[in-house]
């Protein structure tokens, strides 16, 4: 009999470390790819974006069904999605549509964890998609070594969305990023369109061959060009 107890003990806890695995929010995923598993996720062919609200205030958003959420803010402001990601699924649900989650990747993080927060953009991408969401595929990268996996799991032939805050006024090498690894999420992934939110010189443009959409980022539309 106690064994039976223990048994059953046992099972309760490695269900509940399963779940802070997050391991369920890959259920159904029949393709992993990379060298880090990351989830295949679907491309989005066609997307009117308008009007932009931030994670943190989808909850008092007063016209969602017009309105697309987005995650390029602060990671604090959104890691209790990833806590508790059903929570938030009602919410999410009355938008139009949304972009991924953008955990950040800098340049200067430790490879170990430029790869955590890659995979955690996937996979908050992939459980969107699953249940429902209009969701476009945001592609982030770190250092230059990233470029090798980062974009792994990321469709072909979609529309995906990047941001540029805090690449444009910073050095020289996050500039250098910036737009080498754009050249290569172009080669590697041959999107349809390329969504920006934040700024984005007019004159880079002209050497890429689809169209680029920006979108002001909040600091813009709170306090303008500083």
């Amino acid at each position: 009999m106690s064994v039976k107890i223990a048994k059953i003990k046992n099972n309760k806890k490695q269900s509940a470390n399963t779940k802070d695995f997050k391991w369920y929010l890959t259920k159904g995923c029949n393709s992993l790819v990379g060298n880090y598993d990351m989830p295949q996720l679907k491309p989005i062919v066609d997307a009117n974006i308008s009007n932009l609200v931030p994670f943190h205030e989808a909850n008092v958003c007063k016209n969602p069904a017009d309105s697309w959420f987005h995650f390029y803010i602060y990671d604090y402001l959104f890691e209790r999605i990833w806590r508790n990601p059903n929570r938030y699924l009602p919410i999410l649900q009355r938008f139009n549509g949304g972009i991924s989650t953008d955990f950040s990747m800098y340049i200067d993080m430790p490879k170990s964890q430029q790869i955590w927060n890659c995979w955690r953009n996937r996979v908050m991408a992939y459980w969107m998609q699953s249940n429902g969401l209009n969701v476009i595929p945001n592609a982030c990268w770190g250092d230059m070594e990233s470029l090798d996996w980062a974009f792994d799991g990321l469709p072909e032939h979609s529309i995906l969305s990047i941001t540029t805050q805090g690449c444009l006024k910073k050095t020289d090498e996050c500039k250098f990023t910036l737009v080498n690894g754009l050249h290569s999420l172009v080669r590697k992934k041959k999107p349809t369109k390329i969504i920006v939110y934040g700024k984005f010189p007019e004159e880079w443009k002209k050497h890429f061959p689809m169209p680029i959409v920006t979108m002001k980022a909040f600091s813009e539309e709170k306090w303008g060009d500083r």
